[in-house]
């Protein structure tokens, strides 16, 4: 049997021992940096501009001009603007061919990555002695491997005055010189 003096200094070993190893993880705890519950996901890049438009507007009672350039990383066979015309005064204005609301302005290409495409004029587009101007609406792109792709006025850079002209025509925002 053991005796009092070897249960007692074998009861402190442990004790001691034990201690020991609670400060040490309590140590090792108190460095640790706590870790976030949730990661914050790094925000996706703004995708690029497929067109860079320079300049839009009405030319007299009928006629539409457009100055863009290719802001794609491939060759554009066709671009197709959708667009919508407007009185000085607000009121919409139809297609005169085909008496929609939308009228579609094509232009051929090949236009090559990056090409300046100046001063395009569709003649007879609409037809009002009060023509006052047009919104871009979007683009149909169509690529020389024959892909398609649409896509809405916010994947547009509006250059110069057109953000403004674009923003205003219609009866919204401030009146512009072009209206």
């Amino acid at each position: 049997m053991m005796n009092q003096g070897q249960s007692t200094r074998r009861l402190s070993a442990l004790r001691l021992g034990g201690l020991l190893v609670v400060s040490t993880l309590l140590a090792a705890c108190a460095q640790k940096q706590p870790e976030p519950v949730a990661v914050k996901p790094e925000p996706k890049p703004e995708p690029k501009p497929v067109l860079l438009i320079s300049d839009h507007h009405t030319r007299g009672n009928s006629d539409a001009s457009i100055s863009f350039t290719n802001g794609t990383e491939q060759t554009l066979q066709y671009v197709m603007f959708k667009t919508s015309a407007f009185t000085r005064e607000g009121n919409p204005v139809n297609s005169k061919k085909s008496g929609r609301r939308n009228a579609w302005l094509r232009v051929a290409g090949p236009f090559a990555p990056g090409e300046q495409v100046g001063n395009k004029v569709w003649k007879k587009v609409w037809q009002h002695p009060n023509l006052g101007c047009f919104k871009i609406e979007g683009a149909e792109l169509i690529f020389a491997d024959q892909s398609v792709e649409y896509h809405g006025f916010d994947r547009f850079a509006m250059m110069n005055q057109s953000a403004m002209q674009n923003a205003s025509c219609g009866g919204a925002g401030m009146r512009t010189a072009a209206q």
